[in-house]
């Protein structure tokens, strides 16, 4: 769980602002009023939402609807990517309640991601320049190197270049892409910056070789891939973890990941009046890490950022946390043979890690007769 003396209070150009933490607070009766996540302060000094509005995948007119909706619901925290090709509608939509007075910039908290074919040191402010103009602002909040292993530049608008049937990588160190980064916070371009996809060892080396460490690791955690052994690292080490794919991709042709769609998670929303999703962000804040949940329906967007005003019992907390481990969604496996790709290969012992959570005061016979998902892939 993030610590209290961590999370501050958060202050609203134009409404009055709810905060609730599983307390009993009430706004005053005839003032607006609009919910807002609590904050986390990074090691960088700027404080963070615990909960951001993802935008993969989202483009053009349904990316900016959702962008408007997320503000207008209280969504501050936003996460884009060069890689994502929305930055341009991003912007324009955050732009663009700043112009109606809804939010000032101040209080939006923006991230965005150097990609691969940009790590040669030379090309990095390049870019970020290029990215500050897609968006429209003059600083990122958080920029974060999406990806430990490099490829070839073509030109920008080539994000896979291939040849033959093959990605073509680079041997660029990205302890040097790290220091070309540092140096774009001297010139008041990002405010702090981080890594995504990075594993233990490579976050300790980024530690070691720079002079400034990462504020954040952005990785894929969800319910049945925890990863532990990381979020405990990072967090000994000052370093937040924002988790992607909260959720872990449910399928409801599939019914995967199980536990999503299973009788425990049932019952939780049912005990709760919340729905699946609001019970896992809700835990996965808990646990200590910043979702980034991807909705584009207004109902999801409210509801994503509507957890704030319960929080799940002990028992129901240690019956998440002992789902049966999954593999990863997210694997890059087309980089797998670069040296510097960041996971197990051997997946199997990806399960170690999320094993470790079982060293709590829970049954096997309890875990698995509440959020059992069986032995099926959570993908």
């Amino acid at each position: 769980m993030i610590p209290s003396r961590y999370l501050t209070t958060c202050d609203d150009d134009n409404s009055r602002v709810a905060m609730i933490l599983g307390g009993d607070q009430r706004p005053l009766r005839g003032e607006s009023t609009i919910l807002l996540a609590p904050k986390i302060k990074l090691s960088s000094g700027y404080e963070m939402p615990v909960l951001g509005f993802g935008t993969y995948k989202l483009r053009g007119f349904q990316c900016t609807s959702a962008v408007h909706c997320a503000v207008e619901t209280g969504f501050r925290h936003f996460d884009t990517a060069y890689y994502y090709e929305n930055e341009k509608d991003v912007g324009e939509a955050l732009r663009t309640q700043i112009k109606m007075g809804n939010i000032s910039r101040e209080n939006i908290f923006l991230t965005t991601k150097l990609w691969n074919t940009h790590h040669d040191p030379r090309d990095v402010r390049r870019i970020c320049e290029q990215q500050l103009k897609l968006l429209g602002f003059t600083y990122i909040d958080l920029y974060l190197l999406h990806f430990p292993v490099g490829y070839k530049h073509m030109c920008d608008e080539i994000l896979k270049p291939m040849s033959d049937g093959k990605l073509q990588t680079t041997d660029v160190d990205y302890i040097d892409t790290w220091n070309a980064m540092e140096e774009l916070v001297k010139l008041g371009m990002v405010r702090s910056i981080g890594l995504s996809n990075f594993n233990m060892e490579q976050v300790q080396r980024v530690i070691q070789c720079s002079s400034s460490k990462p504020v954040v690791n952005q990785v894929e955690v969800w319910p049945g891939f925890l990863q532990k052994d990381l979020v405990d690292y990072c967090r000994y080490n000052g370093i937040v973890v924002t988790a992607y794919s909260p959720f872990g991709q449910p399928n409801r042709e599939n019914h995967s990941p199980t536990y999503f769609f299973s009788e425990g998670m049932k019952r939780l929303v049912k005990k709760y009046k919340k729905t699946s999703g609001q019970i896992v962000l809700r835990f996965l804040v808990d646990y200590g890490v910043v979702p980034i949940p991807k909705a584009a329906n207004p109902l999801h967007i409210s509801q994503n950022l509507n957890i704030f005003d319960f929080k799940l019992d002990d028992s129901d907390t240690r019956a998440l946390l002992g789902i049966k481990p999954k593999k990863r969604i997210v694997k890059y496996d087309i980089v797998k043979e670069h040296p510097f790709y960041p996971f197990e290969r051997d997946e199997e012992s990806q399960y170690q890690d999320v094993n470790n959570l079982q060293n709590v005061p829970l049954a096997r016979e309890q875990r698995e007769s509440t959020l059992n998902d069986d032995d099926q892939r959570g993908e």
